[in-house]
């Protein structure tokens, strides 16, 4: 049994490294028709853009383990079967548990990493990309010069070269013409037979140093001040803000760069604050009440006094000026009592919402590594029944599950983060209702019942041939 074992974990490895590549693959050129044409317009290092690409591996191994699982086991147990070696199993007393049981228990162990894999190393990862992704778009371009077009993005400077040599670090023009207008009350031009431009990546500053020209100073404010003055060697130093990747370091941390440990924590406290608003909302009201409908003891009598008026008279209500100043004052405080109680509500509302995000997230770092050992219980049954181990058939029957799988994720977590269902039934059903699904294909299967009848198929196609 132990070699029957290593025999079908052995026919797994292949398909699902296969798998796991291709999938990776998938989300990596998705990531970078998205994302490169943004971060090569920054002018960045080969290193910083790897290690952007590096971060964001985290999320996309932990959606693309569970795919290539599904994968994987498709085509392997899909090959065992359609080679008949699923019979010849049988035909030896070993039966369909039996042999799927291996690849169950191995999911259960690669569920066991995810799950470690999305509280332990998913927050860090997803926290460094967010911070790397923020300094990038916080990062200018680097300066970029054509000859015979005047550059304007330097602040308060304009640069024109009619011909330009560009090297990795520096570049050599020939005929500069600068305008220098960072200063507000002078005027300057500057012209040079040729100059040489870097950047000096410790300061950030853009360097210019020039060669056989001439500089025209005026004040604006005094025109009669006009100085005119020649050099050899000129050097300029301008300071360009944010041409210099620089790393920013940030404590805030969003609920997917947080372990499930420190979001419970969160929530744990979320509820705290929401008993005690809750509380506080209560006082709030029985303070209002006793103030302006007090109760009277039970024991105290109650002195009334009786005042004679004869049956004709008509007794009218009196409002004076100062009966009207009460009523004022009184809708005042229920004013302000709506307002305490809205305000209330409303805090308690957002630390509801919250604590629903933040749940969401929870559930989904043990749900989707759960997803390994539904999609085995789902893939393998399909896998015996299809008898057919190609990639084509595996990939095509994994679409529908993944395109069902992942929507339910997607729309669950929508549903649930506006608090029309529960964070549990969001992340879980789709587990639930495949995992369902797989306990019956399993029993089926053992029936020796075709779920994909390949021969039928072919014999449809090949009548819609003939009729053409």
């Amino acid at each position: 049994m132990f070699t029957l074992w290593r025999y079908i974990i052995r026919e797994h490895i292949g398909p699902f490294v296969f798998a796991n590549c291709v999938i990776i693959l998938v989300f990596l050129l998705n990531l970078v028709f998205r994302e490169l044409g943004r971060i090569l317009s920054r002018g960045l290092s080969f290193n910083l853009i790897l290690e952007f690409f590096f971060l964001n591996m985290a999320w996309i191994i932990a959606l693309a383990v569970p795919m290539a699982v599904l994968v994987s086991t498709l085509m392997a147990f899909g090959r065992l079967s359609g080679d008949n070696e699923i019979v010849a199993m049988k035909a030896g007393g070993v039966s369909i548990i039996s042999i799927i049981l291996p690849v169950f228990v191995v999911s259960i162990l690669l569920s066991i990493f995810l799950i470690w894999f999305n509280n332990e190393v998913l927050p860090d990862f997803n926290h460094r990309a967010r911070l790397l992704a923020s300094d990038i778009a916080r990062k200018r371009p680097t300066i970029s010069l054509e000859p015979g077009v005047i550059y304007r993005d330097l602040p308060g400077y304009n640069l024109l070269v009619q011909k330009i040599r560009e090297t990795p670090d520096t570049s050599y023009a020939s005929s500069v013409f600068i305008e220098d207008n960072s200063d507000p009350n002078k005027s300057k031009i500057i012209f040079a037979e040729k100059g040489k431009i870097f950047l000096n990546q410790m300061t950030g500053l853009l360097v210019l140093i020039l060669y056989d020209g001439e500089m025209h100073e005026l004040e604006l404010e005094h025109m009669e001040q006009y100085r005119r003055l020649t050099f050899p060697k000129q050097v300029l130093s301008i300071s360009v803000p944010d041409i210099v990747m620089s790393r920013s370091e940030s404590e805030y941390r969003g609920d997917r760069e947080k372990s499930a440990q420190v979001m419970l924590g969160e929530v744990r406290n979320n509820e705290k604050t929401i008993a005690e608003r809750k509380e506080q909302a209560k006082k709030i009201i029985d303070a209002h009440f006793k103030k302006y409908l007090p109760q009277q003891e039970p024991n105290q009598p109650r002195e009334e006094t009786v005042v004679s008026r004869p049956i004709t008279e008509k007794v009218l209500p009196r409002f004076d000026h100062s009966t009207q100043t009460s009523l004022q004052r009184i809708a005042v405080a229920h004013q302000q009592l709506k307002q305490q109680l809205q305000g209330e509500a409303n805090v308690i509302k957002n630390l509801e919402r919250a604590n629903y995000v933040l749940m969401v997230e929870v559930h989904k770092k043990y749900s989707i590594p759960v997803a390994c050992i539904v999609f085995v219980l789902v893939g393998a049954p399909l896998g015996i029944m299809a008898r057919k181990g190609s990639m084509a058939v595996a990939g095509g029957i994994s679409f529908g599950f993944f395109l069902l799988y992942w929507a339910s994720l997607i729309g669950g977590e929508e549903l649930a983060d506006n608090q029309y269902i529960s964070p549990f039934m969001a992340m879980w059903l789709a587990n639930i209702v495949v995992g369902i699904g797989g306990v019956y294909l399993v029993f089926h299967s053992i029936h020796e019942a075709t779920f994909i009848n390949w021969i039928a198929i072919s014999q449809f196609f090949a009548r819609l041939k003939w009729w053409k």
